[in-house]
């Protein structure tokens, strides 16, 4: 089967966070199932100069008529895997920039356009080239299953399957009402039932609304997103489509991923033999210089301090974390008033505490193999990769119970999972966990994590049946 994945950000090449992995581990694992995956993304600087990016080659010329003039540029095309072909999307006064995004109202002022722009290229050589299936992953390529299913539905496109992956609801796209010019759809589509969205457009809903399926990326969220709390008023949305609405929990690129092939480790270690991760935490305290904690005690968190990834509550716990015992290591970039509460915590904690407001990812995969026990006090969580990666490292995540990470952690066995999201609560739930070490001891904790199947596996063959499924009904449409 061939199949179109149109996405924003794509691991190695371009990536903020979790989305280009999740991506990346999907269409890598379809492609060994014998698919031919088409990963079709925006050509940023940081994709055209990456050491990865595969040799490219022109495969046509794109002209897209928008309010302001003509948007011109071309389809570079190169092969990234066997089975897994890349295009990016090549309008440099849209893509050739030094970051993926811009602020909120986007720092260029252009979100809109650049990302209607590249909705409707993606839905044209949809049109053109007929894949088994167009898959568009969050809100910036949810507009091109609209564009598809009403400008280009007809002949042999309607047979063209589409489905839409929420990869995380609270970016839906939103857009002025101006921004309807740049879509070339009807004006009887800015409405509730189309893409109008509490006055505004909202670039999400052109997938929700007109997708064969939609698939968030765990079970829980799938429901969660039906309520008010999580569907961030897209909950009717969901409710109304909900029979169409399926959840398929992530997986790990496990080849990526790996402690017994992991070069930025001071020691590897693998199931069979997991002492190594001793070594790993032993170099990373020293390294450090962080005081040598009791088994269980040596506390990582890493990631984007936001709120969102409930840092804040992270850094309210902090004082009775290390009351309790426990070392910390933490690694992320994001939000100064928690960037800051967490630096005056490691001056507070000299020897108990270590803040690296950065990101690196070579010491975010040390800090996995090092840590007894990862931090993850997610608000709320579509899936996360955060906890799989932990546990591939042989580390037990402590997870807010919400959404994805309730979905692939099981408490008391991989992982310790707590609720209300409270300091109190994330001091409690780490207390268990170094209750669970000392009862198991560090290595055998470590062996059975290592035994856990986060691969993508499992959730490849699911998303097969729902590919298979969607293309059957489709090509009944013709």
């Amino acid at each position: 089967m061939r199949v179109f994945f149109a996405t924003s950000e794509l691991a190695p090449l371009a990536q903020s966070g979790g989305l280009g992995d999740a991506v990346a581990g999907l269409a890598r694992a379809l492609a060994a199932r014998g698919h031919e995956v088409v990963s079709l993304l925006p050509a940023y600087r940081a994709a055209l100069s990456h050491p990865e990016c595969p040799k490219l080659s022109d495969s046509g010329a794109v002209r897209l008529a928008g309010p302001f003039g003509d948007v011109r540029g071309r389809w570079l095309s190169g092969q990234l895997a066997e089975r897994h072909e890349l295009r990016l999307l090549d309008v440099p006064p849209f893509f050739d920039r030094a970051g993926l995004y811009g602020e909120s109202a986007g720092t260029y002022g252009d979100e809109a356009a650049r990302f209607i722009s590249f909705a409707r290229a993606v839905a044209l050589r949809a049109y053109e080239e007929r894949p088994a299936v167009l898959v568009a992953h969050d809100w910036h390529a949810a507009l091109s299953i609209c564009v598809l299913r009403t400008l280009f539905d007809r002949g042999g496109a309607r047979g063209i399957a589409t489905v839409q992956v929420l990869h995380n609801n609270a970016y839906q796209g939103r857009q002025p009402p101006s921004a309807m010019s740049w879509t070339h759809l009807p004006d009887e589509l800015f409405s509730p039932d189309g893409l109008e969205f509490f006055g505004d457009m909202s670039l999400l809903k052109g997938g929700i609304i007109w997708a064969d399926r939609i698939v968030a990326v765990s079970p829980g969220y799938a429901r969660e997103i039906q309520t008010a709390e999580f569907g961030l008023g897209l909950e009717g949305v969901y409710q109304l489509r909900r029979r169409r609405l399926v959840g398929i929990a992530n997986g790990l690129d496990v080849e990526r991923f790996d402690p017994a092939t992991d070069k930025a480790l001071p020691e590897r270690f693998q199931t069979a033999a997991p002492g190594g991760k001793r070594t790993c935490r032993e170099r990373a305290l020293a390294e450090l210089g962080l005081r040598k904690p009791e088994p269980g005690r040596f506390l990582v968190g890493i990631g984007r301090l936001t709120a969102q990834k409930g840092w804040d509550v992270l850094a309210a716990a902090l004082p009775a974390l290390v009351a309790s015992g426990a070392t910390l290591a933490l690694l992320g970039e994001g939000e100064r008033a928690i960037a800051e509460s967490l630096t005056a915590a490691a001056k507070k904690y000299p020897d108990r505490v270590h803040v690296s407001i950065s990101w690196d990812e070579r010491a975010a995969r040390r800090l996995y193999a090092a840590a007894d026990a990862v931090l993850v006090p997610s608000r709320f969580e579509p899936c996360g990769l955060v906890q799989l990666t932990a546990q591939r490292y042989g580390a037990l995540p402590i997870a807010h119970r919400t959404g994805g990470l309730a979905d692939t952690i099981r408490d008391g066995e991989t992982g310790i999972l707590f609720s209300p999201l409270a300091p109190e609560s994330l001091v409690a739930a780490a207390g268990r966990a170094a209750k669970l070490v000392a009862e198991r001891g560090l290595e055998r904790v470590a062996r059975e994590l290592l035994r856990v199947d986060v691969s993508w596996t499992r959730p490849a063959a699911e998303w097969e049946t729902l590919l298979d499924d969607v293309a059957r009904e489709a090509r009944a449409r013709i």
